[in-house]
């Protein structure tokens, strides 16, 4: 089930029109950048988008001006761990595992001090069940982790209820073009 759900959602945001994936993903940061969710973080991990992701550019932007601290995943290939690296305003990117972009030559951010995830996801629910690509990197680095956990997609990827695992960790709100939602 949750295969057949990753591949008709990922098909239809590939789809979409970049323009309005751009005008969307824009709509969507500025939800974010407008709630207390926002206002409240200090240090925001958050990735770098592939493909018609939600784009977080915005949110990157902002932050820098409003002097938050960003942090970027790092992913292993082969175990699928990832390790948060500061990205600062300037940083280089690079290419790295499964095509995402990556700082480098970055200081490692202590999973600690992370109060905010903005998490990509293929497919959520409302009560904040998550589909992702199925290597469970962002489940076992969210597992123990005490942050708010925001799920960041289009309005179309939100389903009323999607198949869930003992080991899927559940986002606590969920932000799209349409608003801040929290999960139930």
């Amino acid at each position: 089930m949750k295969n057949k759900i990753r591949n008709e959602i990922k098909l239809k945001r590939k789809e979409m029109n970049p323009d309005d994936a751009k005008q969307k993903s824009f709509s969507a940061a500025w939800c974010f950048l407008n709630s207390e969710l926002y206002l409240s973080a200090n240090t925001i991990m958050l990735y770098m988008p592939l493909g018609n992701e939600t784009d977080t550019g915005e949110i990157v932007k902002k932050a820098f001006e409003d002097r938050k601290r960003i942090v970027l995943p790092v992913t292993e290939r082969s175990t699928g761990w990832i390790t948060p690296f500061v990205f600062e305003r300037g940083a280089t990117l690079k290419k790295g595992s499964f095509s995402v972009l990556e700082p480098q030559n970055a200081e490692i951010a202590k999973k600690s001090e992370i109060d905010t995830v903005i998490v990509p996801g293929i497919a959520f629910d409302k009560a904040g069940s998550r589909i992702g690509f199925g290597k469970g990197c962002y489940d076992m680095f969210l597992d123990g982790l005490n942050a708010v956990k925001i799920g960041f997609c289009y309005d179309f990827q939100v389903m009323d209820e999607i198949p869930s695992d003992d080991h899927d960790i559940r986002m606590d709100f969920l932000v799209t073009e349409k608003g801040v939602l929290r999960c139930q």
